[in-house]
């Protein structure tokens, strides 16, 4: 991983007396809001490596297992550390921040979230439940001074803002309200602005408050830091790269109670050997950037081949998404081989008792279900991403092709692919390769800790 450098000391205490109350809390000119946000993007810039059901599965720490944790300190008091994302959703920096305030020790740390959609999430109670606590930001034209007022009352040690080029402004404030340590986490490799006029100089505003006002720089991968930051990101001691990291015991679970493979293969009805019936996975939130549609062009070009498939997509959806995908369904005919199955906490045993991950997105950083999937030894097809290629460096069984690729290409490469499963003891060898891989739960809790030490 290129230039990752170690954190600074540890920063002041605010005064004894500052406000540090955990339950819920609605701080004046804060609420819960729904709709779209005034300004272009900010509550949704989170990364695009973030499947809704993907990332790093909630769990409890494992029996007898003693989690990783800091250097003790002399501090009488934890560091506080305000997180500051779209949205508590599950997806793959979400549920990785969830499974971090499970593993840290309370008496190092106490771990707060921002969310700037204004708007709850699925994993809020999960959150207070163990200890944390959810405030509702809107990302408008107000988000300046209601943030200052949170701050003021929550007196984070350390912000640490994961809104792509947005978190330029939420550093700022952080800085005006006097918090020292101020951390930029990108999780994709391109934001949302877009390449209008208005999106170029959000963009390089963003850009310009960052480098005056943010003391860490962190992105998810190479590609990500380029994106987001700058070419020369190595020449800036504050830049580093932490690899996001999985919580291997789910998956290893899910191996083991993988369903063994009949001793004698099926027969249609002419006697002849059927082939096994494939199932494609497809882990995404409802985004353009997802590039849903193009799973099922692929999928139906598949079935033309005369193969048996099912597409399953799995995460969150939206009314408006799930229908423009069932009329293209219907289109190509197959309308009766697509499956949504929303948000699932199955994820290691589905991607299990698939037959291969595909991924179609345009953009990402570094997509946590690709290390799911290479985590239980399911075959991905990915479109090539450079997030993707960092990944595929390390470990076997990616595949990659341009999404300008015709899709009777991906359908055949998704056949070759697809067509023979894994045995268990190639499943157990990918979990052994993933756990020395830089890609661990334990290696991304060290490295992010050392940052806010």
């Amino acid at each position: 991983m290129g230039g990752r450098g170690t954190g600074g000391a540890r920063t002041d205490r605010w005064p004894a007396g500052a406000d540090r109350s955990g339950g819920p809390v609605k701080v004046d000119g804060l609420a819960v809001v729904d709709g779209p946000s005034v300004v272009d993007g900010p509550a949704r810039e989170a990364g695009d490596a973030r499947g809704a059901a993907a990332g790093d599965r909630l769990l409890p720490p494992p029996a007898g297992q003693v989690s990783p944790a800091p250097a003790p300190s002399s501090r009488a008091n934890p560091v506080t550390v305000l997180e500051v994302l779209p949205r508590m959703d599950l997806a793959g920096e979400t549920i990785r921040a969830v499974n971090l305030l499970r593993r840290l020790d309370p008496a190092e740390f106490r771990l707060l979230f921002c969310v700037t959609s204004g708007a709850p999430g699925s994993l809020d109670e999960e959150i207070r439940s163990l200890g944390g606590e959810v405030y509702y930001c809107r990302a408008d034209p107000s988000f300046p001074f209601a943030f200052h007022r949170l701050l003021r009352r929550v007196r984070p040690d350390i912000v640490h803002s994961g809104v792509a080029t947005f978190s330029g402004v939420v550093l700022t404030v952080a800085r005006a309200a006097g918090v020292r340590r101020r951390v930029a986490h990108f999780f994709t490799s391109t934001d949302r602005r877009g390449d209008s006029v208005r999106g170029r100089l959000q963009r390089a505003l963003g850009r310009v408050l960052l480098d005056a006002f943010a003391t860490d720089l962190i992105a998810v991968s190479e590609a990500a830091m380029r994106g987001l930051w700058r070419e020369s990101w190595r020449l800036d001691p504050r830049c580093r790269v932490i690899y996001n990291g999985v919580e291997l015991e789910p998956f290893g679970v899910a191996i083991a109670g993988q369903r063994p493979m009949p001793s004698l293969p099926e027969l249609d009805e002419l006697g002849d050997v059927a082939p096994p019936p494939l199932t494609v996975l497809h882990i995404a939130r409802p985004d353009p950037v997802k590039n849903r549609s193009r799973a099922i062009e692929i999928v139906a070009a598949m079935c033309t081949r005369g193969l048996d498939v099912r597409l399953r997509f799995v995460g969150r959806q939206s009314p408006e998404e799930t229908e423009r995908l069932m009329t293209l369904a219907s289109g190509l005919g197959v309308s009766d081989r697509v499956e949504f199955l929303g948000e699932r906490g199955d994820v290691p045993k589905l991607l299990v008792n698939s037959s291969l991950l595909l991924v179609t997105s345009l953009h990402e950083g570094l997509p946590s279900v690709v290390l799911e999937a290479c985590a239980v030894g399911t075959p991905v097809l990915s479109s090539d991403l450079p997030g993707v290629a960092e990944i595929a460096r390390v470990l076997p069984g990616i595949t990659m092709l341009p999404l300008g690729t015709p899709n009777e290409i991906w359908a055949s490469t998704a056949a070759d692919l697809a067509v023979v499963p894994p045995t268990l003891d190639e499943r157990r060898e990918a979990m052994r390769r993933l756990r020395r891989s830089p890609f661990t739960m334990e290696n991304w809790q060290r490295d992010i800790t050392a940052v806010w030490s």
